[in-house]
């Protein structure tokens, strides 16, 4: 969570009303200029991206390094300029769309994109690539993306357009093909990632493939490279026991995409000739990059979640799930029945702040008064809610810390509600300032890039420092080597700061 955020957490999500569409398009494909059938229009895919991107950044957090930021949108713009969206002869609703190349804070390895322009790399992402040639290639797998309009053709396929439309963006899995994307980006109630069930398909993905090789050699990039990251998420699948037989997945098998680009590169070097790998340059870039978690923005430790940038603690109950996001922290209970969600309120009071979600959420309140939170003053407002699947208590606690309007909105089903009461009560009274002086200095793990001083194996320069939440092999896929594999003297290696 980061203090720039300002917004009303309500944690539930609404249907808006002007997204309901009633039959497919027809309109030119940028790529081939022939006519295709669409989901939506080209002017809706770009409104769609301007509102995902707004809630992307809400949601997940821009990384504060503008210098890098820069890096990656050179780059990008590089790829973009080879690209079929470029051609004078690509019809005029597309040939002048301008991209944004965004590098979001988050430490799950993905690239995703988002319709009408919009390229998203995690700095996660970036600490696993060796060179600017793998970067290259990624950004124009998801510039083709965009260009192909996949998102809005699956979401024909799926008659989405039918449906109706949450405000936000289908983005599929990104390029890692992760099932699991959207639990690893944001918690529940999250209007963005309503539809990431949605999935590009494998055709789309090796279309993305084969441009991006494309889009990047005639960047001048040496497209053979990229096939080592398609190991490298190989690897990471492999580690955390989510990889899927390639007939189950919705990508291609990373081990297949691999021997795909290999193939790709033998033509493309024909082609141009020699083209550039740029690792010095590229990991110059990314040195003194964060790793891992960053516990300055909040982290769950012992029972606790601390925010040391804020200086705030609170109790968190035992075996409850806990989401840290740009914006709010999510605590639910491991039957996912009892929900809490800490963000930061709408108001200069707690009750200014309680009425604007009460008018901003609808609400009808059946209780609402002071209270304290700790030792600060707060105002509570509780109301019910009916659903689907029966009457829903909200109750949402606002108070004043530090010049800030924070909230605890709590939520469970009717019959649940004595039951969750107690652990909803205890989290928000267990706020307070943080008391152990350690965890106020705790301090992000960083990469520091490290020439090999001599020949031996690539575990012998763990020096044990390790970022929060990777070990030693985690280690050795984001350098894209073995552990034991002997490393030469002079290699630049991507070790932890000490």
């Amino acid at each position: 969570m980061t203090t720039k955020n300002r917004v009303i957490l309500t944690g539930l999500c609404l249907l808006p009303s002007g997204w309901i569409f009633s039959s497919c398009v027809t309109e030119p494909s940028a790529l081939t200029g022939e006519n295709r059938s669409y989901g939506y229009t080209w002017q809706q895919e770009l409104e769609l991206g301007r509102k995902s991107d707004r809630e992307l950044i809400q949601e997940m957090g821009l990384y504060p390094d503008d210098d890098l930021s820069a890096y990656v949108t050179g780059i990008g713009e590089r790829v973009l300029a080879q690209s079929d969206l470029r051609r004078a002869s690509t019809p005029e609703i597309y040939r002048n769309l301008q991209f944004q190349f965004r590098v979001m804070d988050s430490s799950v390895v993905n690239a995703f994109a988002s319709p009408g322009g919009y390229v998203y790399v995690t700095r996660g992402l970036l600490a696993h690539l060796n060179n600017e040639a793998q970067l290259a290639f990624v950004l124009g797998h998801e510039i083709t993306h965009v260009a192909a309009r996949h998102a809005s053709q699956q979401a024909l396929k799926q008659h989405w357009g039918q449906i109706g439309l949450v405000t936000g963006a289908v983005i599929g899995t990104g390029i890692t093909g992760n099932e699991n994307f959207t639990d690893q980006f944001l918690g529940l109630g999250s209007s963005v990632f309503q539809m990431l069930t949605l999935k590009y398909g494998r055709d789309a993905e090796r279309e993305s493939d084969f441009y991006g090789v494309e889009y990047s050699a005639k960047a001048g990039y040496a497209v053979e490279e990229s096939a080592g990251f398609f190991d490298t998420l190989g690897r990471i699948s492999s580690k955390s026991g989510t990889r899927l037989p390639s007939w189950q997945s919705s990508h291609p098998d990373p081990g297949e995409r691999e021997l795909r680009i290999m193939e790709l590169a033998m033509q493309m070097r024909a082609r141009y000739g020699d083209l550039k790998i740029r690792e010095s340059d590229y990991l110059r870039r990314i040195d003194g990059l964060v790793l891992g978690e960053n516990p300055r923005q909040g982290v769950a430790l012992r029972g606790k979640f601390y925010h040391p940038d804020m200086n705030f603690q609170f109790d968190v109950p035992q075996g409850w799930f806990v989401k840290n996001e740009a914006s709010r922290v999510v605590l639910a209970d491991v039957q996912g029945q009892g929900i809490v969600i800490f963000g930061i309120g709408q108001g200069s009071t707690p009750e200014e702040a309680a009425r604007s979600f009460v008018d901003g959420f609808g609400l009808q309140p059946v209780r609402a008064g002071s209270l304290k939170v700790g030792s600060q003053s707060g105002y509570s407002v509780e109301g019910q809610i009916k659903t689907s699947s029966g009457t829903m208590v909200v109750e949402n606690v606002f108070f004043a810390y530090d010049g800030n309007i924070f909230s605890f909105l709590s939520y469970t089903m009717l019959l649940d509600r004595h039951a969750y009461r107690p652990a909803f009560d205890g989290i928000a009274e267990s706020f307070k300032p943080i008391q152990d002086s350690a965890i106020r200095g705790l301090q992000p793990a960083r990469l520091k890039i490290q020439a090999a001083d001599g020949e031996m194996t690539f575990q012998k320069y763990l020096t044990g420092e390790e970022a929060h939440g990777l070990d030693d092999n985690d280690l050795a896929i984001m350098n894209q080597v073995d552990l034991r594999q002997r490393i030469p003297k002079g290699r630049l290696l991507k070790l932890v700061a000490k």
